[in-house]
């Protein structure tokens, strides 16, 4: 288990999905917003950094709508002037601490910004950066145009477009991007790559030309980043993740693992609820009892963690990791019925943690635990056979 060498646009490109799959989401916005941007880049003939910074910042451009904004439509957030402004920084605040994104911090920033100075922060003209126009109309020709497309051939009129982009010119686009985007529009390309069928084969073809990896370190920063949203998504899952973290960190280091490991043992705990983005929070936060349809909507979120870290060369142990924690070792667990033969000691870590976390912060249907009343209860798992009896009692010394 040595260092990570994590290519980014995969990483973007599946935490964009991650993103889109979400409750009150567009399925594909984001990643056809960033083949938009990414086309309008080329045919401009920008260097190949900022093709690329444009099509990084596209693909994660809204995720200033997750967290605690997800209560909120898609249209809701590009309609009220002040929902647009706070995903605006929302999104600029999450990626602050990364060093790597800071060019893509200050494009989400300003990617609502208008030509005639009418956006979010009064940025007018040239004030505003090219990239942030690009954003800018690749993601409202995607909502507003592509997405009201009558049909699903994508073979639009040129007319249609022309007089669509002429309503907004040096208004709310610049008259020069506009024209750009017009020359990319003629190409029959264009269109057959956004077809949902060939997206996602597209954006392999198309993805920037000059590759970025990033390691350990950086991941671990990202992974911290999706723990604020993900957390913030319900009142009761306030700083559950950093709980999580904080506890495996200290177990897995107490159990002897190596740093690299500890590492990436807390960077699965980060982002091992990041499947919770498609549940609804009428859901999440049901003061009483699911039922048979609100419980599979649940048991869901496993599934999702793993699809979305899975897509990520370099991240499959992260993703078992994460994505096994409501798995038993008697196989009575989910979303895969996994048992004690395919369960490993990494994915007990986690659920440990997890289990126990969740049984001493407050719940809408029940209050929080001591540490002493949720231990008894996770004996009693163990001694059913859902839990390792013998990696509980070492837990036991690190939590109490």
């Amino acid at each position: 288990m040595g260092n990570l060498n994590i290519k980014l646009s995969q990483l973007l490109n599946s935490l964009s999905f991650s993103l889109e799959v979400a409750e009150n989401r567009y399925y594909n916005h984001s990643r056809r917003t960033a083949y938009i941007a990414y086309c309008i880049a080329e045919e401009m003939e920008l260097n190949d950094e900022e093709a690329a910074d444009i099509y990084y910042a596209a693909l994660i451009h809204d995720i200033g709508m997750a967290g605690y904004l997800s209560k909120y439509s898609v249209d809701q957030i590009h309609f009220e002037e002040e929902l647009k402004r706070e995903h605006c920084y929302y999104g600029y605040k999450i990626l602050d601490k990364l060093s790597f994104m800071g060019k893509i911090k200050e494009y989400i920033l300003h990617h609502h910004e208008e030509w005639q100075g009418t956006g979010p922060y009064g940025l007018k003209g040239e004030e505003i950066p090219l990239a942030c126009q690009i954003i800018s109309l690749a993601d409202y020709f995607e909502l507003f145009f592509l997405r009201k497309m009558e049909d699903d051939t994508y073979i639009a009129n040129l007319d249609h477009i022309d007089k669509w982009l002429g309503k907004h010119k040096d208004k709310r686009f610049k008259k020069e991007v506009c024209e750009v985007f017009y020359e990319v529009a003629k190409k029959e390309k264009f269109w057959f790559d956004l077809r949902p069928t060939n997206l996602d084969q597209a954006l392999q073809i198309v993805e920037p030309r000059k590759s970025i990896y990033i390691g350990i370190k950086d991941l671990h920063k990202i992974s911290e980043a999706f723990a604020l949203l993900i957390d913030a998504k319900s009142k009761f899952t306030y700083e559950h993740t950093k709980g999580i973290s904080n506890i495996v960190g200290n177990f897995a280091t107490y159990l002897g693992y190596n740093p690299i490991m500890v590492e990436k043992l807390v960077i699965a705990s980060n982002l091992h609820d990041i499947g919770k983005f498609v549940i609804p929070l009428e859901i999440l936060e049901k003061p009483g009892k699911l039922n048979d349809q609100e419980f599979q909507i649940i048991k869901s979120h496993a599934y999702y963690t793993k699809l979305i870290l899975k897509y990520v060369k370099g991240l499959e142990d992260i993703a078992e990791w994460a994505g096994n924690h409501h798995e038993k070792l008697n196989g009575t667990g989910y979303p895969e019925k996994l048992d004690w033969q395919s369960i490993k000691k990494e994915d007990q870590i986690i659920a440990l943690a997890d289990i126990y976390q969740a049984l001493t912060e407050e719940r809408p249907y029940r209050a929080k635990m001591s540490p002493k009343e949720a231990l008894l209860i996770m004996e009693g798992m163990a001694d059913r056979g859902e839990i390792c009896k013998d990696l509980l009692s070492h837990f036991r010394q690190v939590v109490l």
